[in-house]
């Protein structure tokens, strides 16, 4: 009921409850998909069980996870997944004795907010909320909407996924090594 500005929502009992709203940003509950829940893979919360540094699986010691069906506790998006994917390889060359070193994920995640027409605050966060800007502050303010930003998420963005990311060239993740 839009035009009323009248939000219906049903819990998990089946319970309906009507909410008067101005403004409303809804996310549905997130959970990984079914193949993943219903394997052995899981926690008992229905992700894959893996420790959210290495992202390695705590049982298995030949399975690493990446992206949304995974329990790291971090923002599901696809710059979460940039950021853990040479985490990923790394470990994994780790593991079979070609790299010398491990390294470990962050939590890096981010989140374009629009706060009004031509202005997001493009949110660069890690683990715990703390603050992992990838730009320079002179050049684009994490914690202020600015049109840089919305050019960067409109016009950018889609390219970096679509002709970067999904086709494995990446240049901007620095994962963290351990000695």
């Amino acid at each position: 009921m839009a035009r009323k500005k009248v939000a219906t929502f049903k819990n998990s009992d089946g319970v309906t409850e009507d909410t008067d709203f101005d403004m409303i940003h809804v996310c549905p509950p997130q959970c990984a998909p079914d193949f993943i829940r219903q394997s052995p893979l899981v926690d008992d919360a229905g992700w894959i069980d893996v420790d959210q540094n290495t992202l390695q699986h705590k049982r298995y010691a030949n399975i690493w996870a990446l992206g949304d069906g995974m329990n790291a506790p971090n923002a599901k998006t696809a710059a979460a997944a940039r950021a853990q994917a040479p985490v990923v390889a790394i470990n994994l060359l780790h593991h079979a004795g070609k790299l010398p070193t491990s390294c470990h994920y962050d939590g890096y995640g981010s989140c374009p907010l629009t706060v009004e027409r031509g202005k997001i605050v493009l949110a660069e966060f890690g683990y715990g909320g703390a603050l992992k800007p990838s730009f320079p502050k002179f050049i684009l303010d994490g914690e202020q909407p600015t049109r840089l930003a919305w050019i960067l998420k409109a016009n950018m963005l889609p390219w970096i996924y679509w002709e970067a990311m999904l086709k494995g060239r990446e240049w901007m993740t620095n994962p963290i090594h351990q000695v």
